[in-house]
């Protein structure tokens, strides 16, 4: 079977081109993916840094449990007191205190009014060079002086437009992505390090058609074992896990790029545009072309 009839299969079963449907599992547990928290799009650029203020107050100070698709963060929590809300219990954390929450990982907050700090959130592929340094894991740290003084200087240079704003930020994260990396468990848990090369072939065959047999035949597991894990680490199944990548790849291209609509549908898998603009349009709400616009 050649690729264009592997991506007709898909599209007729469904099994790829739903990003809003995890799978299909009504008994799946469910936790909102969001760009950020309570914005269901994708944000356009090289990261979001904000300060805990800025968002946190609107929500009651109390972030719900969700996930980001694709996207990494680190948190600066500088004073006052904040609960971390994990799918398996909660953690009571002391400021000052620096985490590092891998994408897909369900988590939450509760934050004392009034806790300061920075959140950064970052596109996994922004940090590719640090695949395999322990960034698939969380980390929860005291900060070093020099931890504190990336943050600092991250929201410094993403509220500045002048000069070589995209390279400078792509370094000052690498570089607090390699502080905090460092400070990750280290890697036993089998789990885990699963669902790291599971995400490491998603970002390399997504656009390929791969089901869930062609991965868990490459990773040297079954295909029910890797369901079992991909949900226990995501709360998604293996292929939504797969729709969920696609849906983030194509509002990147749509928003940093002038790549038509059309090639950017083709080149991520699917053999039928007007059908791709009906999955973006489902998942984000919006159309591709409507999408793009927001950004002139």
């Amino acid at each position: 079977m050649d690729q264009d009839d592997v991506r007709n299969r898909q599209n007729r079963s469904g099994k790829l081109d739903d990003p809003t449907n995890a799978g299909g599992d009504a008994t799946a547990p469910s936790s909102p993916a969001f760009a950020l928290f309570g914005e269901g799009r994708i944000f356009p650029d090289v990261l979001h840094c904000e300060a805990i203020t800025d968002r946190a107050p609107r929500h009651g100070w109390k972030i719900a449990r969700h996930r980001h698709p694709d996207l990494h963060q680190f948190f600066h929590v500088a004073t006052g007191h904040v609960t971390l809300r994990l799918a398996d219990g909660d953690r009571v954390l002391t400021p000052p205190v620096a985490l590092s929450v891998p994408a897909q990982l369900v988590h939450g907050f509760t934050f004392e009014r009034g806790t300061e700090g920075h959140v950064v959130t970052v596109p996994v592929a922004v940090l590719a060079a640090l695949a395999g340094q322990g960034l698939d894991r969380l980390a929860v740290t005291v900060p070093t002086p020099r931890v504190t003084a990336l943050f600092a200087a991250i929201a410094s240079r993403h509220a500045d437009a002048d000069g070589l704003r995209d390279l400078a930020l792509r370094a000052l994260v690498l570089a607090l992505g390699c502080d905090l990396a460092a400070d990750a468990p280290p890697g036993h848990d089998a789990a885990a390090q699963l669902f790291a090369r599971f995400t490491a072939l998603v970002r390399e065959h997504a656009v390929q058609g791969w089901g869930v047999a062609e991965y868990a035949r490459h990773l040297g597991t079954s295909a029910t074992q890797l369901n079992r894990v991909v949900r226990t680490q995501a709360d998604l199944s293996v292929m939504g896990a797969v729709r969920a990548h696609l849906l983030g790849e194509a509002a990147r291209r749509l928003a940093y790029t002038r790549q038509p609509v059309t090639a950017i549908a083709y080149d991520l898998g699917f053999s039928d545009p007007a059908y791709f603009a009906r999955v973006f349009a489902k998942g984000m709400g919006v159309s591709p072309r409507g999408y793009r616009q927001r950004f002139g």
